[in-house]
């Protein structure tokens, strides 16, 4: 193992190759996004934001060691592709060029709209998101251009020299003391069928009512969209699982799925809502959406499910698969109800009621607040 602790007074970058070894670097404020190298700004991605300190690390450039999701890794800019920007742990959205140097995380991508990416091995690197996951495209979707192509630098490693995990470090897992009230769970026909949009309208509403709302996102990709367009609602609370170090949730165990929706479940419990609305990423056909749908302990602490759907038809499917788990559809929402003959397609063929999160998503409120009983 080769590994150097970061110091910003001896910092030095070696020539500019696929696999490079710099020396000690170091972060000595947390809420500056990047730190000098020799004239080359090492950024940290968003993904690292969990980090309690951006001091104290070591490079290391051993490359005998598989990766894993969840490990720390610097790498170089080659080539810009559909990433043009990062995101950094200070949540600011900045250019990147080639030769440019960040901190990001291994991880896996599901994303049928854009990249499907493993952790692969150490060759054929491209950034999966703008929040800093690192990992080897295995598909793209047609639309989407070519993957921003990164090398590796070195792993970084804590002052033990013991590689660093986001996930080993930060997930600690708990469990809820007592039931959970009106916990919504928003699911989707699929990628970008209004999962985002519907959840944020609903959180907005169900505030101005005088309720107390926890916001979350149980499954994904890391990125700060989510977490943002949350936010701006103003919920009493928003977590995500990269909160608990996950840079994905895509090829985790169903024992690591379970475990995160029971914590996420533990530390909302904390602020005691009234409504709890938590986000399932991607459609209901992923893996870890199946899987934690036919869970027990899961369907068994949901309220109802919040289906949407990018149109009728997609939507009818949806309920029909649903209906072979324990939870309850209590309204079709999403993308389609922008469109007012796709609802009367679904209305035509299926007795769920439609709720529109178009403009102020005042309809999905409502029945949301009935089925809860705070009408």
């Amino acid at each position: 193992m080769v590994g150097t602790h970061l110091n910003t007074a001896q910092v030095a970058l070696q020539s500019l190759k696929p696999i490079v070894m710099p020396s000690l670097f170091s972060r000595p404020e947390r809420k500056s996004e990047t730190v000098m190298m020799q004239g080359h700004d090492i950024k940290w991605a968003w993904a690292c934001r969990v980090l309690e300190s951006f001091e104290g690390y070591a490079i290391d450039r051993d490359i005998r060691r598989a990766p894993k999701a969840g490990d720390l890794v610097m790498v170089r800019i080659e080539e810009i592709g559909a990433h043009y920007r990062l995101v950094t742990a200070d949540n600011k959205r900045l250019r990147i060029f080639p030769g440019d140097h960040f901190v990001g995380v291994f991880g896996n991508r599901y994303a049928t709209d854009a990249f499907e990416g493993e952790v692969s091995g150490l060759n054929n690197l491209s950034l999966l998101t703008a929040g800093g996951m690192i990992g080897t495209v295995k598909s793209k979707h047609k639309d989407t251009g070519k993957p921003t192509k990164v090398s590796f630098v070195g792993f970084l490693n804590d002052r033990r020299g013991e590689r660093f995990n986001l996930v080993e470090r930060t997930f600690v897992s708990s469990f809820p003391q007592k039931a959970i009230n009106n916990l919504i769970v928003v699911v989707g026909t699929s990628m970008n069928s209004g999962k985002t949009t519907t959840s944020t309208k609903l959180i907005k509403g169900l505030c101005e009512k005088g309720l107390r709302v926890a916001a979350c996102k149980l499954t994904g990709s890391v990125s700060n969209r989510d977490q943002d367009e949350m936010r701006s609602a103003r919920p009493n609370l928003v977590i995500d699982f990269s909160d608990y170090g996950f840079p994905s949730t895509y090829l985790c165990s169903k024992e690591e799925l379970v475990s995160l929706f029971h914590t996420m479940l533990a530390e909302v419990e904390k602020i005691n809502p009234d409504v709890i609305v938590m986000e399932v990423a991607d459609g209901i056909l992923q893996r870890e959406t199946a899987m934690l749908l036919d869970e027990p302990s899961v369907s068994s602490a949901i309220k109802g499910l919040l289906l949407t759907a990018k149109d009728g038809l997609s939507a009818l499917y949806a309920i029909e698969k649903l209906k072979q788990t324990r939870n309850k559809v209590i309204a079709a929402s999403g993308a389609m109800t922008s469109s007012p003959l796709s609802v009367r397609e679904f209305q035509a063929n299926c007795d769920v009621p439609v709720g529109s999160s178009a403009d102020s998503g005042k309809e999905v409120v409502e029945i949301v607040c009935r089925f809860i009983g705070q009408a």
